[in-house]
């Protein structure tokens, strides 16, 4: 690791790749079968969201996104809300409501937000919206395990990235989540 990518993993993280391995199947650049989203964090909202458009090999029904893989991008989007807020998390339960069937090759708006911090669970929701149609495809919602520490360096032992780099970057993130916090309860917003 150079001093730049040393430097770059004390600061908070902005997109999923900044933390996530390149073999993810969310957002690594590298899994020729992956999702390859990129999961950007708008700090001044506390969400993740950006556009995203469903290839051809996530066909399910003819035509439309698989439940599975729209499943597995939602999950995704709310996970990394968390770790850019300054969680760990792991996923407890996922709930997803398919309200219409998502086209592929149709560009779409992921929206993922924290709702509620409870001890060691987290509470977020997310939507896929028809950037065509502003109809709402998809909405979830999930609980998250906050893990521990010694949980996370006991599961990422053999990650890429250096444990160590990690929690500092996790550290700088938890600092921006308790600003953030801040910030949305003087606005009325949590």
């Amino acid at each position: 690791m150079n001093e730049q990518e040393a430097y770059n993993l004390t600061k908070p993280s902005q997109k999923g790749q900044d933390w996530h391995h390149i073999n993810c199947f969310g957002c690594g650049e590298e899994n020729p079968r992956g999702l390859k989203a990129v999961f950007p964090f708008h700090p001044e909202t506390g969400e993740v969201r950006f556009d995203y458009t469903f290839q051809n090999f996530y066909e399910g029904a003819p035509g439309f996104a698989h439940g599975g893989v729209l499943a597995s991008i939602v999950d995704e989007a709310q996970g990394v809300v968390c770790f850019h807020a300054g969680h760990f998390v792991m996923t407890d339960q996922l709930y997803v409501k398919y309200n219409k069937a998502t086209s592929i090759n149709e560009e779409v708006y992921v929206r993922a937000w924290i709702t509620m911090v409870k001890s060691r669970r987290m509470y977020t929701k997310c939507t896929i919206i028809s950037k065509r149609t502003g109809e709402i495809l998809v909405s979830s919602k999930a609980r998250w395990y906050d893990m521990s520490e010694r949980t996370i360096r006991r599961m990422f032992h053999r990650s890429p990235i250096k444990i160590d780099s990690l929690m500092l970057m996790l550290d700088a993130n938890q600092k921006r989540g308790k600003q953030l916090r801040k910030s949305l309860r003087e606005k009325g917003i949590i």
